[in-house]
């Protein structure tokens, strides 16, 4: 796996969202992925971290769950090195 990824986690105090993003680093995102969806430890951190969270894909059900997806992608719209 080729999988490598810097992150951001944003958090709203009034709203209390969290945002987060990351970058992708990569040859095979949908692979990469697949295995992160398989591995024990980060099933672990989905089951943890669910509860603490609201999809914004309507019909999502868990993040461990893969149809509809429950990240929505978005475009970024401003980047600053």
């Amino acid at each position: 796996m080729c999988l490598s990824t810097t992150d951001s986690i944003y958090h709203d105090p009034e709203t209390h969202i969290l945002f987060a993003s990351f970058k992708y680093v990569g040859y095979n995102y949908a692979g990469d992925m697949e295995r992160m969806r398989e591995n024990p430890k980060v099933q672990e951190w989905w089951r943890m971290t669910d509860s603490y969270q609201e999809s914004f894909v309507p019909g999502a059900k868990s993040s461990a769950d893969g149809e509809p997806a429950w990240w929505k992608g978005i475009e970024e719209v401003f980047y600053s090195p």
